[in-house]
């Protein structure tokens, strides 16, 4: 079965091509690489069943350029919102043109989220799960006194007193004892 654009740019964000990824409408934005896709997808899906009809299929459809115009407010720094390298650029009217001819009935153009915007979103649908528990492991070490140190042991300093010369020395290359260090 082929892939349509819109399977591919989320399949594409999900993880590497040799990995065994499927695509589902209704994965939750975990899933993706980026948590942005997932309001990005829902955004031109919805979008598009407005310019289009309820009945409109946006996953297997083509990505129609003036609902990506439309869903993310134009284009910000020459980057189309939704699957910029998909867009078919001949074909897609310029958000001057898509105003022009726009009526009060058409669906409104909708302003891009800024990356703060998109940043709370995501902060609010990563799981609880995934939050609390390194909390609990800094809480418990920072709250156990039998805990000295949070160095692995291998780096803390020696008891034995052993010696080690640092390299280099003196101005002249020549070593004195105030090269040896205690470790």
């Amino acid at each position: 079965m082929p892939c349509s654009q819109v399977q591919a740019y989320c399949l594409a964000h999900k993880g590497k091509a040799t990995s065994d990824v499927t695509f589902n409408p209704q994965d939750p934005p975990e899933v993706y690489s980026n948590a942005s896709v997932h309001s990005r997808l829902s955004g031109y899906t919805s979008m598009a069943q407005e310019v289009h009809g309820p009945e409109f299929d946006a996953i297997n459809e083509p990505i129609d350029g003036e609902v990506v115009m439309r869903a993310g407010g134009g284009k910000k720094h020459g980057r189309y919102w939704f699957g910029d390298s998909l867009v078919d650029t001949a074909t897609t009217p310029t958000l001057s043109q898509i105003r022009a001819r726009s009526t009060s009935s058409s669906p409104a153009i909708r302003p891009r989220p800024d990356t703060t915007q998109t940043q709370i979103e995501a902060v609010k649908v990563i799981s609880v799960s995934s939050i609390v528990p390194p909390f609990l492991h800094m809480f418990a070490l920072n709250s156990n006194p039998g805990i000295k140190s949070f160095r692995p042991r291998w780096k803390q300093p020696s008891k034995h007193g052993r010696r080690r010369q640092r390299r280099g020395g003196g101005p002249s290359g020549t070593t004195s004892s105030k090269n040896w260090i205690k470790l």
